[in-house]
């Protein structure tokens, strides 16, 4: 496990330092480098938090971003009475916060405060393949360090995710590799200055080391408008590295089936 999470930072970290190396010659098409550590810890049978902190850099080397994004989460196990249903309909409920600040290279930095609210639910599954929807709302603050007032805006973000596995188990995933994959959408109710992501299209390869530790590498594709005040859309192709760190006091699920231990690899 040491040795490939050593091997997976190595990679990024020459990516980085390659993307540093160049000049800012055409912003409208980037890669974007992400690394972010995530955790996870329950406080009892249906409360739990969660959150990552990450850092973020750009090629052409026009910004690093640095974000810390705490969650809590409510785990809803059981489903109206007049639905009749045997698993509920939402899985889980997530209040959360997160802090973005932007060291630009050529304009004056940028400071975000993010406040969320959502739910995630899943679709019946086709073939053992666990289809999760996560709607939330955001409310995002914005201050750019150049004598302008803060900026107030409004989102909803729509992401439908799976994983699919790398080898079939008669029984349960306890380790090994996986595929996830996600489509996400965002519709601005109300624009930011930047910073305004349309579309995210996310495939990658994941490896769950044991019931605590899992790794996960993504090659992906995001469009964004308004991002700066010199360019009003970007096409980015994001390699991110997220490392998720569980804590051992792990409650079993409710339905202890080989879909459910799928649908934990989904975050």
């Amino acid at each position: 496990m040491i040795r490939l999470l050593v091997s997976l930072l190595f990679i990024l970290n020459f990516l980085v330092v390659s993307a540093q190396q160049e000049d800012p010659v055409d912003a409208n098409v980037n890669r974007q480098f992400w690394l972010d550590f995530n955790t996870r810890r329950s406080l009892d049978s249906i409360h739990e938090l969660s959150g990552f902190v990450g850092y973020r850099s750009i090629s052409p080397h026009l910004f690093d971003k640095f974000l810390v994004v705490p969650t809590y989460n409510i785990i809803h196990t059981k489903s109206p009475k007049f639905m009749n249903l045997e698993k509920p309909l939402i899985s889980s409920f997530h209040l959360g916060a997160g802090l973005y600040y932007t060291n630009n290279k050529y304009e004056p930095d940028n400071f975000e405060f993010r406040l969320m609210q959502g739910l995630k639910f899943f679709l019946p599954s086709i073939d053992m393949i666990p289809l999760k929807n996560y709607v939330r709302l955001e409310e995002r603050f914005q201050k750019t360090f150049d004598g302008s007032y803060w900026n107030a805006s409004f989102r909803f973000r729509y992401k439908i995710s799976t994983v699919i596995e790398w080898k079939k188990h008669l029984f349960s995933f306890n380790k090994g590799l996986y595929i996830p994959m996600s489509v996400e959408f965002f519709f601005n109710l109300k624009k930011a200055d930047r910073f305004n992501d349309v579309i995210r299209i996310t495939p990658g390869l994941g490896y769950k080391f044991n019931e605590e530790w899992k790794a996960e590498f993504y090659v992906s594709y995001h469009y964004s408008q308004n991002t700066s005040e010199d360019d009003d859309s970007t096409n980015d192709f994001v390699f991110r590295l997220r490392i998720y760190k569980k804590s051992i006091q792990k409650k079993p699920p409710v339905f202890n089936t080989k879909e459910e231990d799928l649908k934990e690899l989904i975050e």
